[in-house]
């Protein structure tokens, strides 16, 4: 018997020892499910937060493309302006010589004006001092080289037209 109670006291101190082990074997188990929880519910939370992440890319990966098209439309506008300008800046220059040589032209054709203006003034006082000579002496009379005026600015009209004494007196020159 003493043999039964030795061995009855191994295997009592055995259970004891597989008991506690069984303690903290369910305890290592609780404390791993638990763990296994928290793990599973940051893995939830965190596939939420990449879906959100992933949808925010998509996002910007889009509006990215958007962005390097209108990029390029800006590129293309600002290349088709530039072309504009030069070409308009060249119109300019050729305008601005324009505008010049009609600037020159108009002060030569006022310059002629004043002339015209004073050869008309000139013209109509010889015209009073020959209506104021002795009779006999007549316009006819009158060569061209005593007048103090060049007779080739002022075309002679056509027969029958210009009523003024400019085209008068240019007419009876003309014939003489």
């Amino acid at each position: 018997m003493k043999v039964i109670e030795n061995r009855a006291l191994k295997d009592e101190e055995k259970m004891e020892l597989q008991e506690i082990q069984l303690k903290e074997a369910k305890h290592i188990a609780e404390e791993a499910d638990r763990k296994y929880e928290e793990v599973a519910r940051k893995l939830v939370i965190i596939e939420g937060d990449l879906e959100r992440t992933e949808e925010r890319a998509e996002l910007a990966e889009s509006k990215c493309s958007e962005l390097e098209e209108e990029l390029k439309n800006v590129t293309n506008n600002l290349k088709s302006l530039e072309a504009q300008a030069e070409k308009y800046s060249q119109k300019e220059d050729k305008y601005e010589e324009e505008i010049k040589i009609l600037t020159d032209k108009l002060k030569e054709a006022e310059t002629r004006a004043e002339f015209a203006e004073r050869s008309v003034a000139k013209l109509e006082k010889t015209i009073d001092d020959l209506e104021g000579m002795e009779p006999g002496r007549g316009i006819r009379g009158i060569q061209r080289k005593t007048l103090p005026i060049d007779v080739n600015l002022f075309p002679c009209p056509p027969e029958g037209g210009g009523r003024d004494l400019a085209h008068v007196l240019c007419s009876v020159l003309c014939q003489s």
